[in-house]
């Protein structure tokens, strides 16, 4: 009686096994970036850090420049998902929003993300398209706290203003100027007692300039 011959899968990798390939040269290639930079870090390296063929990547990102946009997304989703994870059911859309911006100062001023953006803006120069790839509307993070903003204006505790001018003043409170801070070597984010007073000091001052109806009646309840 013959036996069964095992048959050997040839060709490309299901889709799982690619996607999972994939993230493991994006992370991999992160790591390198933000500690080498861009310049100093090559394909082969990257390859031989991730355990994968040249083949294998270039067969993913044509060049060096274009797996470096692809690191850029992938870390602008990783952000986005330590965002989502929060638990922002709160009692109100104002107190989700809170939560939120809350969670984002957190993650802005973090090790990971500040040595990123560190390595990132120093490549401006030398990648065109990167500032681009900066713009604060194209990021996850903006339009899910945007989408927040508009269900607190719903429910009348935020001015009916132009929403997303509403969403890019408070992100620069909450991380544009904290992020730039740490950049510029700052210690006024380095300990969490630090960030949570700069938080509720910025908070108040939000809510006192985009407060809707329902918040002027409380504040004047409470004077």
């Amino acid at each position: 009686m013959a036996k069964k011959v095992r048959q050997i899968r040839t060709g490309r990798p299901p889709k799982e096994v690619s996607a999972s390939i994939s993230d493991r040269i994006l992370d991999t290639a992160l790591g390198l970036f933000t500690t080498q930079g861009f310049t100093a870090t090559s394909m082969e390296q990257v390859a031989l850090a991730c355990g994968s063929g040249k083949h294998t990547i270039y067969r993913r990102f044509e060049s060096k420049s274009d797996l470096f946009f692809a690191v850029m997304e992938f870390q602008r989703r990783k952000f986005f998902d330590l965002l989502v994870r929060i638990d922002c059911k709160k009692e109100s859309p104002l107190e989700s929003l809170k939560e939120s911006c809350r969670r984002l100062l957190e993650l802005i001023v973090s090790d990971e993300i500040s040595d990123f953006y560190r390595m990132t803006i120093s490549e401006v120069e030398h990648i065109p398209g990167i500032a681009s790839n900066l713009q604060c509307e194209k990021s996850p993070s903006f339009l899910k706290v945007l989408d927040l903003v508009v269900l607190a204006q719903r429910s009348k505790e935020l001015d009916p203003v132009d929403p997303k001018f509403l969403t890019a003043q408070l992100l620069h409170i909450m991380t544009g100027y904290p992020l730039n801070e740490v950049l510029l070597g700052s210690k006024e984010f380095g300990s969490q007692s630090k960030r949570s007073k700069y938080f509720g000091k910025a908070w108040i001052l939000f809510i006192k300039g985009a407060g809707g109806p329902k918040r002027k009646k409380v504040r004047k309840k409470g004077n």
